[in-house]
């Protein structure tokens, strides 16, 4: 227990350390590129609200969004799925929409801008759903404190306009082209990235892993994983949908002090007020030189460019890798967590409130039950687990 508490003690001082000494060190990006939506949402708006009339069609797409625990399918899943009505030009309009965002995601190079069409559905809480009154809408564009309406159109094409911040007591089906699916790509991309900078051990995701039986790795791995989760606040207004939360995990992976950082999508973690059980890993040990190591959680912005994201992570902590010759080990792992909260921009502390919360200095072998994190955001449970190879 005091060796613990000394621990979080040093950590505390190195942090205040780096946020005084690197103050012109580490400096944020002011020039971050914003993506633009390349696909017109309206537009698929009307190519619904058109194949909307068609009974059948109406039914699947509700039956398939109003099951519990969907946050959102791919449109072009849904479109496969109602094929009977390709011959309509909204189906084919629609399709290829979603063809060109397929293969976009099949080429060579990674687009500098993600966009994976999906349907979700709102529903009014504690009332039966009418489906007649179904409206359609999507978020507006640009920065979610700016809004002061959400536009939506009735099925019958007419323009209404919904307030941001209180869900519509009728069923709204949202058009997202940022959620998931796009979430998903955007990660894969981000850690091949950091993996290029060598900012991160891939030994487990490698052909080349070491199988001989003398392997460190064959004899099992070590890790700490997350067995309960629960959000104050997600930072999403309604229109937004479910919340999409990713962790950027970092340690210290050799004596040289070199950084490792991970990005982990939580697909799971929908809303603000419940109470997760994903049983997820968050951390492996192999991966790093010492016993701790920081997990932080982001909400993803849409109005970011993750490329220039990944960009501006890495060089926020190569900034510091210059500084951090000699030092112990425990006060790295401060700068590394600050180096990464400062180089995020600006406004995701002062209006956006993308930052979620940190977990620091969360150790190896140790449970942590109810664990507040620095921010007061999130309450998790982590446990220590030992996975045999086979």
């Amino acid at each position: 227990m005091k060796k613990s508490f000394l621990l979080l003690n040093v950590v505390l001082v190195s942090l205040l350390f780096f946020n005084c000494e690197t103050e012109e060190t580490v400096v944020n990006e002011t020039n971050v590129v914003r993506d633009t939506n390349s696909i017109d949402k309206k537009r698929i708006a009307f190519d619904l609200i058109d194949l909307l009339t068609n009974t059948e069609f109406k039914t699947n797409i509700v039956e398939a969004l109003a099951k519990d625990h969907t946050p959102g399918i791919k449109l072009s899943k849904l479109l496969k799925e109602n094929a009977f009505i390709s011959d309509q030009k909204s189906y084919q309009s629609l399709k290829k929409v979603v063809d060109k965002a397929d293969n976009q995601l099949k080429s060579n190079e990674t687009p500098d801008n993600i966009e994976i069409p999906e349907l979700w559905l709102q529903r009014p809480s504690n009332k039966s759903v009418n489906y007649a009154d179904l409206l359609v809408s999507f978020a507006p564009k640009g920065d979610e404190k700016s809004w002061s309406k959400i536009e939506a159109y009735t099925l019958d094409g007419e323009t209404v306009f919904l307030d941001v911040k209180d869900a519509p007591n009728v069923p709204v089906l949202v058009i997202e082209t940022k959620g998931y699916e796009t979430l998903r790509a955007e990660v894969d991309y981000m850690n091949k990235q950091l993996q290029t900078a060598g900012l991160q051990n891939d030994r487990f995701r490698s052909a080349k892993m070491d199988l001989s039986p003398s392997s460190k790795a064959n004899s099992g791995l070590e890790t700490t994983k997350l067995d309960q989760i629960r959000l104050n606040q997600d930072e999403e207004p309604w229109i937004s949908g479910a919340a999409e939360v990713y962790a950027i995990t970092s340690g210290i992976k050799n004596t040289s002090n070199e950084a490792e950082v991970k990005i982990i999508p939580m697909y799971y973690l929908d809303y603000e007020g419940t109470t997760y059980y994903p049983n997820q890993i968050m951390l492996f040990w192999d991966d790093y030189k010492y016993q701790a190591a920081n997990i932080q959680l982001f909400e993803k912005d849409d109005n970011y460019n993750f490329k220039q994201l990944v960009t501006i992570i890495v060089d926020g902590i190569f900034q510091i890798i210059g500084t951090v010759s000699g030092q112990p080990w425990v006060n790295v792992l401060g700068q590394v967590a600050g180096a990464i909260i400062q180089a995020m921009p600006d406004e995701w502390y002062t209006n956006n409130d993308d930052y979620v919360d940190s977990l620091y200095t969360i150790q190896k072998n140790t449970t942590y039950t109810n664990h507040v994190g620095a921010r007061g955001n999130a309450t998790v449970t982590l446990s220590p687990l030992f996975i045999p190879s086979n």
